[in-house]
């Protein structure tokens, strides 16, 4: 009698449909997050991040599909608390003060990061390689609309309201400042000046 050959079934991917999938999910980026706090991203083990997490390897397995997959979950939930973060600082009257908005931003994106700056850095330059700026498009165009239709206060403490072409190159300077400081934050000026500088740069681009 001719043996019969057990195909090896793939594994199934469970979609987070319930609060106790969203829970362990949770659960396994938060490990993921400890475990890159101690090294490198190159040697991260999905078998280290289960460990951490307290689920059994197949479970990992049942959500993520590797440890790419792994970091590209946390690579987006952790860029998608940056850009909540800063349209948050945004809502709201506008300040009365020249640069208030700015200042508003920077706040929002540096100040929460607390001793995480290096799991922050990596994360953002992983995503950087692969395709990251295009995550942050709805933020650059929430802070694009934000100039171009409620206009930036000026340092004569008026509104001015921005031509697109202007307001696209006013947003994407500031972002890219507020990158630098996330992924490079070794030798930089203090916080307070980087603030005043870029209050500085907007108050000129608008005179």
């Amino acid at each position: 009698m001719a043996r019969k050959v057990k195909e090896k079934q793939p594994v199934t991917r469970r979609a987070p449909r319930q609060a106790r999938a969203h829970f362990k999910i949770q659960l396994m980026l938060d490990a993921a997050m400890q475990v890159l706090e101690q090294r490198d991203p190159a040697s991260l083990t999905t078998n280290e991040v289960a460990e951490r997490a307290g689920v059994s390897i197949g479970t990992l397995y049942q959500y993520f599909d590797g440890k790419q997959a792994l970091m590209e979950a946390l690579v987006k939930r952790e860029l998608g608390d940056l850009s909540g973060r800063i349209l948050a600082s945004l809502d709201g009257a506008a300040p009365t003060e020249p640069g208030g908005r700015i200042r508003a931003i920077v706040r929002a994106a540096l100040g929460s990061y607390g001793g995480r700056n290096r799991v922050h850095r990596m994360l953002i330059a992983h995503a950087m390689s692969r395709g990251g700026p295009n995550r942050l498009n709805p933020l650059y165009d929430a802070l694009v609309a934000l100039m171009s239709g409620g206009g930036v206060r000026g340092a004569d403490g008026k509104a001015h309201v921005l031509p697109p072409a202007d307001a696209f190159v006013l947003a994407h300077a500031v972002s890219g400042v507020l990158r630098t400081m996330i992924t490079s934050p070794e030798k930089q000026p203090p916080r307070a000046a980087v603030e005043d500088a870029l209050v500085r740069l907007v108050a000129r681009f608008v005179s």
